[in-house]
């Protein structure tokens, strides 16, 4: 594993790696973006549209350095909204299926200062599993008579999309779940039992050779706790 070094990104506490952030010949970076609770991914774009991704027509991209989406999964109510949920809101998306959707969010920029306030851990992935991750990614989808993904909203943050998913959301089928199943198509030996949360998904990745890249917010409270 690379050695790792403390460094500050947009004040907050983070890791940053001696490996290299661009891919190797056969090989691909891929990020888990997490919270407390929830997770998303961060994949090249360019890479997973040569892998057969069929994305949105309206994808912006902010000038940068390199093309990146992240992508999420989760109940459509919470996403549309930008209101906290009401107490039965939230039973009624953990426990009775629901509408979902898939979010995807252009970016540009190292995820580690986009997602500045979240845990953030890299990892490379065989090149070749492209094309079994936008399989898995595009059934995530409904499409138009275009065969474009429909889309029904603006994204919750950055100028993306949320996207018409075909599948119900409830528990235990949640976003961490999503996650663990798109780690899969990625690779990855993922059980699914043990990624409902986002601390059993983590657990389960750095010991498939992801680095911690970003500590987040969580990680700068842990260090102000410690000071003196």
């Amino acid at each position: 594993m690379p050695v790792t070094k403390k460094s500050t990104v947009s004040g907050v506490s983070a890791l940053t790696s001696t490996a290299p952030v661009s891919a190797t010949a056969n090989k691909i970076p891929v990020w888990l973006i997490a919270d407390s609770l929830h997770t998303s991914m961060a994949i090249p774009y360019d890479w997973l549209i040569e892998s057969g991704y069929r994305a949105p027509k309206q994808m912006n991209f902010p000038q940068g350095n390199q093309r990146l989406v992240i992508m999420s999964w989760g109940d459509r109510v919470a996403y549309e909204q930008k209101r906290w949920l009401r107490p039965w809101e939230v039973f009624h998306a953990l426990f009775m299926p629901s509408p979902s959707v898939t979010e995807i969010i252009p970016v540009s920029w190292k995820v580690e200062k986009v997602c500045f306030q979240q845990r953030i851990y890299r990892g490379e992935i065989a090149a070749y599993k492209g094309k079994e991750l936008a399989k898995f990614l595009n059934g995530s989808m409904r499409f138009d008579h275009q065969g474009k993904p429909i889309i029904i909203a603006p994204s919750t943050w950055g100028q993306g999309h949320l996207l018409d998913c075909p599948y119900s959301y409830y528990f235990p089928r949640i976003c961490n779940v999503w996650t663990g199943q798109t780690l899969e198509a990625c690779g990855l030996h993922i059980n699914i039992r043990s990624a409902i949360t986002a601390d059993g998904l983590i657990k389960q990745v750095t010991k498939q050779g992801f680095v911690q890249t970003s500590e987040g917010i969580e990680g700068l409270g842990r260090t102000q706790m410690k000071k003196p």
